[in-house]
């Protein structure tokens, strides 16, 4: 194994210690030849002190190269006002956050009117995995502190109130999205059917034609230019049915296994077995939640938007699209409708297809803006779906 520099810098003190290693064997060499002249009590006495030293001197070698290693692996620079509690759990922290960022939320929890987020733990919040959660903003807010917390061990939920805890989990959310995103643009041809050249970050996409379908775009070009949350490639052959939603459920399933198993995944006959760590194994998930499904439909509008880079704060620097509305879109729809026979169909379907198991976890124009009205949306697609539900419940009857 190649060392860098710095590491070859940091072990060369270790020089010395070979040599002198070298020395105390030669010592050794003579010692045990001498042995033979002392009486045998004497001898064995000798011989075990000499034994002891050797394992002493090889445990001191042993601790000296492993202080080598951590003074290679020190940050470059020094983190300032960041508890020493905190940065003993960083590493823990970016698997929580790089996880917590593709199966739960998007982004890092925004509670601007309960600041819920600064609360200590526990915060009093229904339950999150109902549509309770979204009766009142007070609710909402809570609810997706609560599900953080859910999501972390208790030695990190009694810290999660400090601002040095949300910068660190929120950055560490950031860098496992950029990972994610590098290996989804590596595998387009797959997952979208399209040529991995349109993918490449400042590709003008809404110059080719299949982008424009896919996405729905209306008034390409022009100030009036709009973007939909259910754009026309969330739907099988697409054409959009709010009854429906989901129905193309396939590349979400892509987006998805690319995310958990790798680009290997990918690849027919696919069988997960041994090998490196992936997200899916480190993270132990079995089974799709209403975040990863509205995760994957999210990241699959960006990449077909012409935003070259996932925004931090949400919103498209190209495009305008909301992702934070966006996700929270699909997310609500979910959770609300995560018992309706058809998601639950399509949830059964894409657990099958990305874990190799069956079953399922127990458009209003108008706006001045680039999005479409992203309430009337939701509202637009819940209504549709549970008039198909009680359509279906009459023909029963």
């Amino acid at each position: 194994m190649s060392l860098s520099g710095r590491s070859q810098l940091a072990l060369s003190g270790l020089n010395s210690d070979v040599e002198d290693d070298s020395s105390d064997l030669i010592t050794s060499h003579s010692t045990v030849s001498s042995l033979s002249s002392q009486p045998i009590g004497l001898t064995e006495v000798l011989r075990t002190t000499q034994l002891q030293l050797d394992v002493k001197r090889t445990r001191n070698r042993e601790l000296k190269e492993q202080n080598a290693i951590l003074e290679v692996n020190k940050p470059k620079r020094a983190k300032k006002n960041v508890p020493p509690e905190l940065l003993a759990y960083e590493g823990e922290i970016r698997i929580l956050a790089k996880k917590y960022g593709v199966i739960t939320e998007l982004f890092f929890p925004r509670t601007p009117t309960t600041d819920a987020i600064s609360q200590p733990y526990p915060v009093d919040a229904p339950s999150f995995t109902t549509a309770d959660r979204y009766a009142t903003v007070l609710t909402e807010e809570l609810s997706l502190v609560a599900e953080l917390d859910a999501s972390l061990p208790d030695h990190l939920r009694r810290i999660r109130n400090l601002n040095s805890f949300h910068d660190m989990f929120a950055q560490a959310m950031q860098s496992g999205r950029s990972d994610i995103l590098y290996k989804l643009r590596d595998n387009v041809e797959v997952i979208f059917g399209l040529p991995k050249a349109y993918f490449i970050p400042n590709f003008a996409r809404l110059t080719i034609a299949e982008v424009i379908k896919m996405l729905g775009v209306k008034d390409v070009g022009t100030p009036g230019q709009k973007f939909t949350m259910w754009f026309p490639f969330l739907f099988k052959n697409m054409k959009v049915d709010m009854r429906k939603p989901f129905t193309n459920w396939e590349p979400l399933g892509l987006i998805l296994k690319t995310a958990l198993w790798g680009k290997a995944s990918l690849a027919e006959g696919f069988v997960r077995r041994g090998g490196p760590k992936t997200n899916g194994r480190k993270w132990q998930v079995s089974a799709v939640t209403p975040g990863a499904f509205a995760w994957a439909a999210t990241i699959c509008m960006f990449m077909l938007s012409p935003d070259s880079e996932f925004p931090g704060n949400g919103v498209g620097q190209l495009s305008k699209i909301n992702y934070y509305e966006v996700f929270r879109g699909y997310k609500c729809v979910l959770v609300t409708e995560w018992a309706d026979p058809h998601i639950q169909k399509i949830v059964s379907e894409v657990n099958s297809f990305v874990f190799g198991k069956s079953g399922a976890t127990s458009a209003k124009s108008g706006s001045t803006g680039p999005m479409e009205d992203l309430a009337a949306e939701i509202d637009a697609a819940m209504a549709a779906m549970d008039a198909a539900a009680l359509a279906s419940e009459d023909d029963a009857d």
